[in-house]
């Protein structure tokens, strides 16, 4: 009855071998894979296991508990064939320290809240929790009709790729998202907004502004907490630096 339970809590194929817990690590499940013919994805040969590590990723979540995160032998494999060598992850999409189904979990805690608090929630990194959400929101999409907005940039690769998004601020579902975050993104992805909107919150960023100012120039521009709040923070610090 207690395997069924944590097969239940920790989704996993049905060839995984979940051990108990121990004592002294209750949220870690080590988790055991009978041997197994791995194919090579590029041609479909056979391949041989070329090294193996035994890692920890966050698979699930339990009240009192926390993050669940299971301990497996990852296998890195070379193809006969060719020689290529790859990561074989069992289909769980792995991706540094998370399976795919935590970070899609972690997603849809988001609707509704604010990625701030449940990345609070959770213990982890705020910029980790927006990727995430970002990375599946293209799924999430909705179309409904909206009074007030809010739109952000986001990283879809910090220092490199940005994306910006809208969302109903009462509902907190996606409206629409567009890749790039300078003036002419902004107004795009404004435009895909369905219904006579009334309010706008956004950043400082002067982009923005400009944006807000050519789709909805009758709507109230609102400055989000966090960077009003960054923003009267960081004064003082730099007043204090150019004084000395």
């Amino acid at each position: 009855m207690y395997s069924k339970f944590i097969k239940l809590i920790l989704p996993l194929p049905s060839f995984f071998e979940i051990a108990l817990p121990s004592k002294e690590e209750p949220n870690i499940f080590h988790v055991d894979i009978a041997p197994q013919s791995i194919a090579c994805p590029n041609c479909q040969g056979r391949t041989v296991c070329h090294d193996r590590a035994l890692r920890r990723f966050r698979h699930g979540y339990a009240w009192h508990i926390g993050v669940l995160w299971i301990e497996l032998f990852v296998p890195r494999q070379r193809c006969k064939n060719y020689g290529f060598t790859f990561t074989f992850d069992y289909g769980l999409g792995l991706v540094h320290s998370s399976t795919e189904s935590f970070r899609r979990e972690i997603t849809k805690r988001c609707h509704g809240r604010s990625i701030a608090d449940v990345a609070r929630d959770y213990a982890l990194p705020y910029t980790t929790v927006e990727r995430w959400f970002y990375t599946y929101a293209p799924e999430q999409l909705v179309e409904e009709s909206a009074k007030h907005i809010c739109v952000d940039e986001f990283a879809l690769r910090k220092g490199h790729n940005y994306a910006t998004s809208v969302l109903n601020a009462e509902t907190g579902r996606i409206l629409a998202i567009v890749p790039h975050r300078d003036q002419e993104a902004i107004e795009s992805v404004l435009k895909k907004v369905v219904g006579s909107i009334q309010t706008v919150v956004s950043d400082f960023a002067a982009a923005m502004a400009g944006a807000i100012q050519a789709v909805y120039p009758t709507a109230i521009h609102v400055l989000d907490r966090f960077h009003l709040i960054q923003f009267f923070t960081d004064a003082p610090a730099a007043q204090t630096t150019l004084l000395r």
